[in-house]
């Protein structure tokens, strides 16, 4: 079972993917600056015999000795941060026993979802340390969105954030307000709440159904721990404005299914 841990994980792991995509970016581009520094024609030449002359034509052949044995390549401080970066990864990896040829990265991802829980929120933690270091190097921000008039499914108010890093389907959402989740029985409705978790539910679960009877997209107790549990209708939503179209579901892969077909703004709002 997927836990709030695992998701959390997932999470940092795909945003650290997208700091990861910048830091390669910056190392590529530094590295064809220093190429491109070596082979610049140097502005003046310098001899003890011949005196200073302009690079081109005739010239002294030690100067151009000299000149040579005096520059040195600058270093790509990027390829420095990314190469600490895979060692840090690499070791996380190591323990996990995925296959090595989906990369450091591409190992913690595919291996977190088979995680137990504790182990997950291990991995999150060392994720989220990597993540919050190579953004600050490469001065990129959290790839994170408000998403207005959407209630939050444990607490009902409306400050939930998207973190939209990695592929649209491993998008989470996240509640600005930071209440911990209360384990079983938690209005969060999430399937494995975890005790002093921070809350967290898939995108899909959030913008793909929005339970009719309650604010809360997702089956929840009436009251308490104890009570049944109600099963609400599910509506469909647009993706964009989030205002409700369509008909009532009972099934929540079904109601997800046709909100994947609907346009981003409704009609009023289009």
């Amino acid at each position: 079972m997927i836990s709030p841990h695992h998701l959390h994980a997932l999470a940092a792991a795909w945003s650290l993917h997208a700091a990861l995509a910048r830091l390669t970016k910056l190392t590529e581009d530094e590295a064809t600056q220093i190429l491109a520094e070596c082979l610049e024609a140097a502005d003046s030449l310098r001899s003890p015999s011949w005196g200073s002359r302009r690079s081109g034509g005739h010239s002294d052949p030690v100067s151009g000795l000299l000149l040579a044995s005096q520059r040195t390549e600058r270093i790509n401080r990027w390829a420095t941060l990314a190469e600490r970066a895979e060692r840090r990864l690499t070791g996380i990896a190591g323990m996990l026993r995925t296959p090595a040829d989906l990369g450091p990265l591409g190992q913690i991802i595919t291996a977190i979802p088979q995680l137990q829980p504790g182990t997950a929120a291990v991995v999150h933690r060392h994720l989220v340390d990597e993540d919050t270091w190579v953004r600050a190097a490469v001065g990129l921000s959290p790839d994170r969105k408000p998403l207005p008039g959407v209630a939050c499914p444990h607490c009902g108010e409306r400050q939930l954030v998207v973190q939209a890093a990695g592929p649209v389907e491993a998008w989470t959402v996240v509640c600005a307000t930071g209440r911990l989740c209360v384990g079983r029985g938690c209005p969060c409705g999430m399937p494995g709440a975890v005790e002093g978790a921070a809350h967290i539910w898939p995108r899909a679960a959030v913008l793909g159904a929005v339970a009719g009877p309650h604010t809360n997209p997702l089956t929840r107790p009436t009251r308490g721990p104890t009570m049944p549990v109600e099963i609400a209708k599910w509506k469909t939503v647009h993706a964009i404005c989030h205002h409700v179209y369509g008909d009532e579901w009972d099934d929540e892969e079904a109601a997800q299914a046709y909100d994947e077909e609907g346009n981003g703004l409704c009609a009023d709002c289009g």
